[in-house]
C-alpha cells in the first residue's frame, strides 16, 4: 500500500516516537483531566468512525482497537467509559465546569494542608477557568428542547428542585474566538456531538488549551504510546517510564511480548486518569517500585447514574445529530450535551446526601442500540405513569410504533445523568495484567434508590416511562456504569491510608516518606466522590500539584496568558531536534517495521557465529530486536551517512540489561554487495543502544539469507545469530508501506498533475459545470485576521411586540455612540467578522468610537428569524435597540449607519416617527426609494417569491446549503449553475449562488479575499418569506410602504419633521441588488422634501457592489474614510458631543428659569423683584 503526504487541516503538534530524546527534566504522562497519553490518531470527522475507536478491557479479556478513543473497563457491579487521545476524556466528556460543594473540602478524608489550604483551592479554580473558559449557554441562542424540557421537569418536581435549576457553565465555545491559549476556535454548531469525540472546534478539550499551550511553549508531545510502568533506578536516580509504542505495524508483533520502549526523567508527572495511573502504579509495584499498599483501593464511581425518561409527551430531542448537517437537521439544534442542571448538592444538612441531574444528549452512534434496548427493556425496569387517559396512551402507542432515531418516541426521549456520593469502597486490582474493577454492591444503596426514585417522579411527570441503569446490564452484565472513575491513588495524611500526600508526591511504604519527583495529579488522587462533574476539580488541584512541585525546586511558572493566536508554524519556543519527520519532505521512501529473534552470547567472541549461538542456547541467552525503519528518501536506503532516515526500535537481552535497550540512533544500508559471498547481497545495521542505567552499546550487524547478526564494537562484547522467523516476515510484510519512491509514485505524481492542470484549466472554461462548494464547516482550522478589540458588553433588548434582540458594544473611545445595523439574514458580524483583514468595527474602534452592533431578529443567531414578519416588525427592533444605546449611554441622540433592509426598516421608524435621537444617519445600499436591480425585476415580474411560498409551500428560505440538504434544495442548487450572474460574477459556491437567487449578486468577487468567499456562511443564514413578500411590495411602490401596502411613510411631511437632521447615502454603483438609481432617486426625494436640503450627501462608490463596500480587500480606503467623514462632520449632531454642549447649554438655562421663578413668587407677595435680569 501506498500512502500520501498530504498536509492536514488541523496543526499537526505531536512529533513521532522516534524523535523522542532518550532523557528529559520533566516527563509528564497524560494529556487532559482523565486521559492518558495511551494513543493518537487522526480524530474521527464522521460519527461512523466512532465505532472503530473502541476498546474493551476486562480482567479476562482485551479487545477492539488500543489506539480507540474510547475505553471501556468491565467490572462486575460497575463499568467504566473513558478518554484516549490528545486530550484525554476532555475530548468526549460533556463539558460541565462546576466547583464542588465548598463542605467536600472539609471532610475528614482529605490531608489537613487540603483542608486548611482554601486560598490555594481558590487560586487552582481561579487559574483553571482562566484556561478553560467555562461560560453558561446563552440566553440568545436557539433555544433546546432537552434543556427546556429539564427546566420543565424541575418545576413540575416541586418549588425545592425549581429554585435550583439552572444553567452551569461548560467548556464550549459560542462565538469565533481566539481562546486564552492563543489557538483559534470556532462557535458551536449545536450538534450534540461534542460527547462523541467529534469536535466542531468549539468544544474546549485540553487539546485547545493546556497541550496547545505546553507545545507553544516547548513542550515535546508524543502520542500512540501506551505507557506500562514506571522504575526508579538505583545507579543514576532517575526515573525510567517503559511504554509501549502503538504504530500500525508493530501491533503487529504485540503478542511476541518484545521489548518496551523507555524513557528516562528526573521528575515524572502521573497523569494518565484514574484508571491509566492505578494501572501504571499497580504494574509498577508488582515489578518492585515502593508504594503504599493502597494503590487501587477506596476507588469511586462518583455516584454516577444514567437514566432515560423514554416516549414522554414533551418533545426532548436528545440525540446527537451525528453526520447530518445542522444546516437543515429536521429537529433542529441539539446543543452542547450538557447544558441545564438541577443542582440538590445544599438541599440536605449532609453533603453526602447531595446530588445534581443533568440532561444529556445520547450520541449518533449509539441512537439504534438505545432505541431497540429501551423499547424492548424489561416491564421490572420501566417505572409507567398509570393515570394516562386513552388519548395519551395511544398517543404513545403510535409514537412507540413510529419511532426513529430522531422521531417518535426516541425525540421525546430525555437521557440524565446524575453524580452523587458513593462510599468509594470500590477496588482497582491488575487481573492477569489487565485492569478489572470490584464494586460489590454500589447500585444497591440508599442514595442510587433515592436518585431512581426522583428521577423516576420527573420522568413521570411529563408521562414518560423511566427506565433506570440496569439497561445496563444487558448490555455489559453491569448494574451500573460510570464516565467519572475517581480513586484508587487517594491523598491522605501517610501511607497507611492513602497513596499520595496532599502535593500528589507519591507515598513509598505505610509512612509519610515519600518519591520527591514521583507526582500524580488526575481524578485518581481523590479520597472521595464529588458529586459533580470533576474536570473543574480535578484541574483546580493540579494546578495547586504543579504550583507546590515548582515551588520546591525553585521554578517560576509564567502564568501570563498569551496575548496573540499560536504561530503553529513558529512556537515561542523550540529545541533542537535535528532531522524529524516534519522537516524531511517524502521524496519516495519506505518504513517498515521487523522482528530478529535469536541467541547471543557473551562467551564466544570470535567470528564463529555457529559456536557463540549453540553456547548462547545452553545458557537460554536470548535477544530480540524490534525495529521500525523509516526513509523519507530511497536514498537513505543505499547510503548509510544519509541521515534523513529514522530508525527506531527496542533490544531485549537479559545478557546486556535486565530491562530493554532502546535505539537512539540507527543507519541502515540496503542491499549491499557483500564480497565475501558469492552473488550475495546483504543489509546492514548500524545502531546506537542505550540501557536503562545509562550504558551505551553499539550494534552492528548485517543480514544474508540465512540471517546471520553480529555484535561489534571497540571491543568485541559478544557474538550471536538472530533469525527473521516466516511468521514473523509474514507480519513485516503488512508493516511495508511505500512513500512514493517507486515508478508508479512517479505516474501517480504525473497524473495528479495533470488532473491539476485540467482542473484549473476547466474551472475558467466551465465554472457553471464544476463541483459545487459548500460552506465550510471547521472556520477555526483556516487562517484568519485578529486584532486586539475592548472587552465586549452584551444587552438583551425586547420591541414592544415583546421580541427579545441582543446589542453588542465595544467601547473603543470618547466618539459616538454610533450603531451599526445589519441586512436580512445576516448577524452583526457582518460588521466585525475576522475573515477580512480590515473591518468597519475595528476601523471605528482605532478612530476612538464607542461602537454598538445589534442582532435584529433578522439575524440567523436570533430563534425570531424562523418566524414570519414583516419589515414593519423589524422596525421595532431597531428602535428598542436605539432607545436602550441612549438609555445606556445617556445620550439624546446618536449616530446609525444602515445595511439593506436594516436600513429600510430603520427609515421605517424614523418616518413614522416612532424612532426617536438619531442624530446622524447613513443608509448603504438603499433608502426611502428602493428600485431593484434588473435582475431582481425579472424575478418579481416571474412571480418566483409567490411560486416557491404558495407553490410549493416553503415559508423559509436559508442561503446556507450542503451536499446532504433535501431534495428540493439539491435541485435548487444544481439549477442556480444557469442563473443569469454579472459579467465575470460566476463562482460555484452554492452559498453564494443562493444569495443571488435570494438578494441578487451580492458583491464583486474581485473585491473579496477566499476566506470570506468561502466561509461567509458562519453569519448568513434564514430569510422567512413575508420580509422578502414585504420587499417585493416596496420595490414594487419604489418607495417605502407598509406590508398592507399603505402609502404612509413617505410622506413631505414626514420628511420635514422626522428626517431633518444629517444623512449620507452609501451605495456601490454595480450593485445588483438596489439598483444605483434607488439612492439618486431618494436622494432627489430628499432634497425636495427637506426643510434644510445641506443635510444630505450622496456617495456612489466606483466598481463596488452590494456588501463589497465593507467587505472589500479596499473598502478600508475606498469606503470607509467616506463614513467616518462624515460621523466627524456631524459630530454635534448627536453623542457624546452633543450631551456635553446640551449640558452647558442646560446650566445656563437652569439658572434663568431659577430667577423667574423666584421673582414671580415673590411678585405674589408685593415685595417686588429682587433679581435683575443680568
Amino acid at each position: 500500500m501506498s500512502v500520501e503526504n498530504h498536509e492536514s487541516e488541523h496543526p499537526h503538534i505531536s512529533l513521532s516516537v522516534p524523535e523522542m530524546k532518550p532523557h528529559y527534566d520533566v516527563v509528564v504522562i497524560g494529556s487532559g483531566y482523565g486521559g492518558g497519553i495511551a494513543a493518537s490518531r487522526e480524530y474521527p470527522t464522521k460519527t461512523i468512525d466512532c465505532f472503530k475507536e473502541v476498546q474493551y478491557e476486562s480482567g479476562e479479556i482485551q479487545s477492539g482497537k488500543k489506539t480507540g478513543m474510547y475505553r471501556l473497563y468491565y467490572g462486575g457491579d460497575q463499568a467504566a467509559v473513558v478518554g484516549c487521545g490528545l486530550g484525554g476524556t476532555s475530548l468526549i466528556n460533556a463539558n460541565v465546569a462546576l466547583e464542588v460543594d465548598k463542605r467536600v473540602w472539609d471532610m475528614s478524608v482529605w490531608p489537613e494542608e487540603i483542608r486548611k489550604d482554601k486560598e490555594g483551592i481558590e487560586l487552582g479554580y481561579k487559574r483553571a477557568k482562566e484556561m478553560l473558559q467555562p461560560v453558561q449557554y446563552p440566553e440568545h441562542f436557539p433555544e433546546l428542547h432537552k434543556l427546556k424540557v429539564l427546566e420543565e421537569q424541575a418545576k413540575r418536581l416541586g418549588p425545592e428542585y425549581a429554585k435550583n435549576f439552572y444553567r452551569p457553565p461548560i467548556t464550549v465555545t459560542f462565538e469565533n474566538r481566539v481562546n486564552s491559549a492563543g489557538v483559534r476556535q470556532s462557535k458551536s454548531t449545536l450538534t450534540g456531538n461534542d460527547a462523541t469525540g467529534v469536535n466542531d472546534g468549539s468544544k474546549n478539550s485540553t487539546l485547545m488549551n493546556y497541550i496547545s499551550d505546553a507545545w507553544n511553549h516547548g513542550c515535546e508531545i508524543f502520542c500512540q504510546i501506551d505507557v506500562r510502568r514506571i522504575k526508579k533506578d538505583k545507579e543514576t536516580g532517575k526515573w525510567v517510564v517503559f511504554y509501549e509504542w502503538l504504530e500500525d505495524g508493530r501491533e503487529e508483533f504485540s503478542s511476541n511480548s518484545l521489548g518496551l520502549y523507555f524513557v528516562t526523567a528526573d521528575v515524572v508527572f502521573l497523569a494518565a486518569g484514574t484508571l491509566g495511573s492505578n494501572e501504571i502504579l499497580l504494574r509498577s509495584k508488582k515489578f518492585g517500585l515502593e508504594v503504599s499498599q493502597q494503590v487501587g483501593e477506596k476507588y469511586s464511581g462518583n455516584g454516577d447514574v444514567l437514566g432515560f425518561a423514554y416516549n414522554t409527551d414533551l418533545k426532548c430531542n436528545g440525540i446527537a445529530m451525528g453526520d447530518n448537517s445542522p444546516l437543515n437537521f429536521p429537529n433542529g439544534p441539539v446543543g452542547p450535551c450538557i447544558t441545564g442542571i438541577i443542582d440538590m448538592r445544599q438541599s440536605s444538612e449532609s453533603v453526602y446526601d447531595g446530588y445534581v441531574i443533568q440532561e444529556g444528549a445520547c450520541p449518533a452512534p449509539l441512537a439504534t442500540m438505545m432505541r431497540n434496548y429501551l423499547k424492548l427493556s424489561n416491564v421490572e425496569d420501566r417505572n409507567k405513569p398509570t393515570n394516562l387517559t386513552f388519548s395519551e396512551r395511544f398517543s404513545k402507542f403510535l409514537r412507540e410504533t413510529s419511532s426513529s432515531n430522531y422521531q417518535g418516541a426516541m425525540a421525546n426521549t430525555q437521557s440524565y445523568l446524575v453524580m452523587s456520593h458513593d462510599n468509594n469502597t470500590g477496588r482497582i486490582q491488575l487481573v492477569n495484567d489487565k485492569i478489572n474493577i470490584e464494586f460489590e454492591g454500589v447500585g444497591e444503596t440508599e442514595m442510587i434508590k433515592k436518585v431512581n426514585d426522583t428521577l423516576s417522579r420527573a420522568s413521570i411527570n411529563i408521562n414518560g416511562e423511566y427506565i433506570s441503569s440496569p439497561v445496563w446490564k444487558k448490555l455489559l452484565g453491569s448494574k451500573l456504569i460510570t464516565v467519572h472513575p475517581l480513586g484508587g491513588c487517594c491523598m491522605s495524611k501517610d501511607g497507611k491510608t492513602g497513596v499520595v500526600n496532599h502535593k500528589g508526591q507519591v507515598y513509598t511504604g505505610t509512612g509519610t516518606t515519600v518519591h520527591k519527583d514521583l507526582y500524580i495529579c488526575d481524578g485518581s488522587i481523590f479520597p472521595t466522590a464529588l458529586a459533580v462533574n470533576p474536570l473543574l476539580t480535578i484541574s483546580c488541584l493540579a494546578e495547586r500539584n504543579v504550583k507546590l512541585a515548582a515551588k520546591d525546586r525553585g521554578w517560576v511558572i509564567d502564568y501570563e496568558l498569551v496575548k496573540q493566536p499560536i504561530d503553529w508554524k513558529k512556537p515561542l519556543r523550540t529545541w533542537n531536534l535535528g532531522v524529524t519527520a516534519q522537516s524531511v519532505s517524502l521524496n519516495g521512501g519506505i518504513q517498515f517495521t521487523e522482528s530478529l529473534k535469536g541467541y547471543f552470547s557473551t562467551e564466544i567472541v570470535s567470528e564463529d557465529y555457529q559456536a557463540a549461538e549453540i553456547q548462547a542456547k545452553s545458557s537460554e541467552s536470548t535477544m530480540q530486536l524490534l525495529l521500525t525503519i523509516i526513509a523519507f528518501d530511497a536514498k537513505a536506503l543505499v547510503s548509510m551517512e544519509d541521515h534523513s532516515a529514522l530508525i527506531t526500535g527496542t533490544m531485549c537481552c537479559r545478557a546486556l540489561s535486565p530491562d530493554p535497550l532502546i535505539v537512539t540512533k540507527g543507519k541502515f544500508r540496503l542491499f549491499i554487495t557483500d564480497e565475501s559471498h558469492v552473488d550475495s547481497k546483504k543489509l546492514m545495521y548500524n545502531l546506537n543502544l542505550l540501557s536503562t542505567n545509562g550504558k551505551k552499546y553499539r550494534f552492528v550487524g548485517f543480514k544474508l539469507l540465512n540471517n546471520t547478526s553480529f555484535i561489534n564494537d571497540r571491543k568485541v562484547l559478544g557474538r550471536g545469530i538472530l533469525y527473521v522467523r516466516i511468521s514473523d516476515f509474514r507480519k513485516q510484510l503488512n508493516t511495508l508501506m511505500a512513500i512514493g519512491s517507486s515508478a508508479s509514485q512517479r505516474t501517480s505524481a504525473f497524473l495528479k498533475f495533470l488532473s491539476y492542470f485540467s482542473d484549473v484549466a476547466a474551472t475558467h472554461a466551465f465554472t457553471r459545470f464544476r463541483s459545487l462548494m459548500y460552506p465550510k464547516k471547521l472556520p477555526f482550522a483556516q487562517p484568519f485576521y485578529h486584532k486586539p478589540r475592548p472587552e465586549k458588553e452584551m444587552y438583551v433588548t425586547e420591541s414592544t411586540d415583546k421580541v427579545k434582540t441582543l446589542i453588542h458594544r465595544f467601547k473603543g473611545g470618547p466618539k459616538g455612540p454610533v450603531l451599526l445595523i445589519h441586512g436580512a439574514a445576516m448577524s452583526y458580524e457582518m460588521w466585525a467578522t475576522n475573515l477580512v483583514e480590515h473591518t468597519f468595527l475595528d476601523y471605528l474602534l482605532e478612530n476612538g468610537y464607542d461602537v454598538w452592533l445589534n442582532d435584529s431578529r433578522l439575524s440567523p443567531t436570533n430563534a425570531e428569524c424562523y418566524k414570519q414578519f414583516s419589515l414593519d416588525a423589524v422596525r421595532l427592533d431597531q428602535k428598542a435597540a436605539i432607545d436602550h444605546i441612549r438609555k445606556i449611554t445617556g445620550c439624546d441622540k446618536i449616530a446609525v449607519i444602515a445595511h439593506c433592509l436594516g436600513s429600510i426598516s430603520t427609515l421605517m421608524g424614523l418616518l413614522d416617527g416612532s424612532i426617536e435621537g438619531v442624530g446622524s444617519l447613513i443608509t448603504s445600499q438603499v433608502s426611502i426609494n428602493p428600485t431593484s436591480g434588473f435582475v431582481n425585476i425579472i424575478k418579481r415580474i416571474s412571480q418566483l417569491l409567490p411560486f416557491y411560498r404558495h407553490i410549493l409551500r416553503q415559508g423559509l428560505f436559508d442561503v446556507n446549503t450542503s451536499p446532504d440538504a433535501n431534495l428540493l434544495n439539491r435541485i435548487v442548487d444544481q439549477g442556480l449553475r444557469f442563473y443569469p450572474y454579472p459579467k465575470n460574477q460566476l463562482c460555484n459556491s452554492a452559498l453564494c449562488h443562493r444569495a443571488s437567487l435570494c438578494y441578487g449578486t451580492l458583491y464583486q468577487h474581485e473585491h473579496l479575499n477566499q476566506l470570506v468567499h468561502d466561509y461567509q456562511g458562519e453569519f448568513f443564514g434564514t430569510v422567512n418569506l413575508t420580509t422578502m413578500n414585504h420587499m417585493l411590495y416596496i420595490v414594487a411602490a419604489q418607495k417605502l410602504v407598509s406590508y398592507d401596502k399603505k402609502d404612509g411613510y413617505v410622506t413631505e411631511e414626514n420628511v420635514k419633521k422626522n428626517l431633518n437632521f444629517p444623512i449620507c447615502l452609501i451605495h456601490g454603483d454595480k450593485n445588483t441588488v438596489f439598483d444605483i438609481k434607488s439612492s439618486r432617486k431618494s436622494y432627489d426625494t430628499l432634497i425636495s422634501y427637506a426643510q434644510n436640503p445641506d443635510f444630505y450627501t450622496i456617495h456612489e462608490i466606483a466598481g463596488y457592489g452590494h456588501l463589497d463596500c465593507w467587505w472589500g480587500n479596499d473598502a478600508y480606503k475606498d469606503v470607509f474614510p467616506k463614513a467616518l467623514d462624515h460621523l466627524e462632520k456631524t459630530k454635534d449632531n448627536y453623542g457624546y458631543a452633543l450631551k456635553e454642549n446640551h449640558d452647558v447649554q442646560g446650566s445656563h438655562v437652569g439658572i434663568s428659569d431659577i430667577k423667574k421663578i423666584i421673582n414671580e413668587e415673590l411678585h405674589k407677595f408685593g415685595n417686588g423683584s429682587l433679581l435683575g435680569n443680568a
